[in-house]
């Protein structure tokens, strides 16, 4: 139990790597850049905002309808890896369609190609998404290295993340929406082939039974930690609208669009010396108290950064890397829970339903981008925000997009705490589980080492 083994090598776990680095730079360029570019098309923010919150409601239907799909999959060419060669095409053609909306339609035309276009997307990411970490727990049985996967993920995310903010605000002016989302799509085309050419899936579900839409929801009913987990993950994360105004902010507060980059940068670095640092600090912190630390340490530097103030930018920008400190810390580990959830729905039940678990993080993760953006849409509307590429925004537009970029974290994670306190899986246990669940102890020796914990 003590002695670390890996059962995936260094080309594989590259792949992981490079995939979701890929899939990261299409989805920070569209979580970034769509809401601006809609508003800039002459959509108002109240209709944006209802494209984003009806694709909500379109995905509470539509990824737990595939997380059975995917849990009743099993072909010859594999359960997992089918979907991610498809979604390798999908993913880019579909951010693409998202920001090739034709100046000459009606505003009615203009809405209606952005929520078609936006939907589609929604369905080829769930097509990635889930499938991609599902395999975290299909490739290895090996908490600590599903750890060194999702961190090794999340140095290379953040690097791609970096070079989007670095390139994006460069090229969006320059070149228009519809080139730069080119470029996006095919380098992430490329960065994504590599999974399927190298990875292999070993442990997948085992159980003969067909999986239903019912008996999904038993397993859900069943694995109390993972509703604990996940409604903890969203109620902490529906308040947080910082991305979605970004670039808002950086334009009506900063006066320049280009500064995206900067904060960008001094958002990202510290989250990449996070994904460097996570395996070491696993081997001595448990992840969920690590992600009780980062929760609450962004919630402080978020006050601190709203009485500082953005008018001494330099201030601002290192109090806001200290703030990103705790950012990275939490987002980084928000996405290993669902690997632990797998392994005690296993345990408690026999039924492996990764496809289950995973359809849910990325609706939860999909909730975590558009929601809040939603959200921000309606309230920037309310405060007399005004459409329109070069609009002057009212005073009270640019203090309601400084109050969302800052402060907008601190409601949803102070309400997050008394849900995260029920919450008591822990690394060393959910190692016993999986041991159990590979066949590497016995069902009893398991229970005598967990001691009727769970």
């Amino acid at each position: 139990m003590g002695k670390r083994i890996f059962r995936t090598n260094g080309i594989e776990r590259w792949s992981f790597a490079l995939f979701m680095a890929g899939q990261g730079i299409i989805n920070t360029f569209a979580a970034g850049f769509l809401p601006l570019y809609l508003t800039d098309r002459g959509i108002s923010a109240y209709a944006a905002g209802t494209i984003f919150l009806i694709a909500r409601v379109w995905d509470a239907v539509n990824d737990p309808i595939f997380g059975v799909i995917l849990d009743r999959t099993n072909l010859k060419s594999g359960k997992f890896l089918p979907f991610l060669r498809a979604s390798n095409i999908m993913l880019p053609l579909t951010v693409l369609l998202m920001f090739a909306i034709p100046s000459s339609l009606s505003t009615g035309w203009k809405i209606a190609w952005s929520f078609v276009a936006y939907l589609l997307f929604d369905v080829a990411y769930t097509m990635c998404d889930v499938p991609i970490f599902a395999m975290t727990s299909a490739v290895t049985d090996q908490v600590h290295e599903r750890i060194n996967i999702m961190s090794r993920n999340a140095v290379l995310s953040t690097i791609a993340m970096v070079v989007v903010a670095v390139a994006v605000p460069q090229l969006y002016p320059a070149i228009g929406p519809f080139f730069t989302a080119l470029i996006v799509a095919a380098v992430s085309a490329f960065m994504m082939y590599f999974m399927s050419r190298f990875a292999r899936e070993r442990y997948i579900n085992k159980d003969e039974e067909k999986v239903t839409l019912k008996s999904m929801l038993q397993y859900v009913k069943d694995n109390k930690y993972l509703r604990i987990g996940f409604l903890g993950i969203m109620v902490c994360s529906v308040t947080s609208m910082t991305n979605a105004v970004t670039t808002y902010f950086a334009v009506n507060c900063l006066g320049d669009l280009s500064m995206v980059t900067i904060i960008s940068l001094f958002l990202a670095l510290p989250s990449l010396a996070i994904g460097v640092l996570m395996p070491q600090l696993t081997k001595r912190f448990d992840k969920f108290h690590l992600l009780m630390v980062g929760i609450i340490g962004q919630t402080v530097m978020s006050f601190v950064c709203y009485f500082a103030g953005y008018e001494n930018f330099t201030i601002f920008i290192v109090l806001m890397g200290i703030r990103s400190i705790f950012f990275g810390v939490q987002l980084i580990l928000q996405l290993q829970l669902t690997g632990d959830f797998v392994e005690y729905g296993e345990y408690l039940t026999g039924k492996r339903l990764q496809g289950t678990a995973y359809s849910i993080q990325t609706f939860v993760f999909k909730f975590m981008n558009a929601v809040p953006a939603a959200i921000a849409m309606f309230i920037l509307g309310a405060f007399g925000f005004i459409s329109g590429e070069g609009a002057v925004q009212p005073p009270s537009a640019i203090s309601a997009i400084w109050v969302l970029f800052i402060l907008s974290p601190v409601v949803g994670a102070l309400v997050s705490l008394p849900i995260f306190a029920k919450y008591k899986l822990r690394d060393k246990n959910v190692q016993i589980m999986a041991a159990a669940n590979s066949g590497d102890i016995t069902r009893e020796e398991a229970e005598e080492l967990l001691k009727g914990r769970y």
